[in-house]
């Protein structure tokens, strides 16, 4: 993918999760609202990247006709754009916790998604964090990865 089209992506998903923060504030002011954050993520993203067959699918645990495995453990991602059916357009892998306490436990997801382990080879990965309670909405970490490594730019 040229450096334009990923500074482009980048931009859509960090719109989109701005617009979502601030819809949904009230909701991570009462805690842990993961799964229903990243479907409303799922839902910004969704209007905010127009390309061609690609869909943003949140909870998303196919691979082709099975389940994604990866490094042989059956997972899920949070959130997957994509083409169902092909890895040819595996275009951002999302994992994300709504927390004050990151335990970054799924990094290693992002890592091999991004990376030519199992073939998936997402194009972009994204670790996200989103602060609750008092510190609701606050993006505490974004960490974007590429071939398998933390992006420097």
């Amino acid at each position: 993918m040229q450096k334009n089209n990923i500074q482009s992506v980048i931009a859509s998903v960090r719109e989109s999760l701005n617009l979502t923060v601030e819809n949904e504030k009230d909701h991570l002011r009462r805690g842990r609202v993961e799964r229903n954050f990243t479907t409303a993520l799922a839902q910004k993203i969704s209007e905010k990247v127009n390309i061609h067959d690609m869909r943003v699918d949140p909870f998303y645990n196919r691979h082709l006709n099975a389940s994604k495995r990866l490094d042989g453990r059956i997972i899920e991602l949070d959130i997957a754009v994509h083409t169902r059916g092909t890895d040819e357009n595996n275009l951002v892998a999302i994992e994300l916790e709504t927390t004050n306490a990151p335990t970054r436990d799924d990094v290693w997801k992002i890592e091999g998604l991004t990376s030519h382990l199992d073939g998936y080879e997402y194009k972009l990965g994204l670790y996200l964090v989103v602060g609750i309670e008092e510190r609701a909405g606050e993006i505490l970490v974004e960490e974007w990865y590429e071939g398998g490594k933390l992006r420097t730019s």
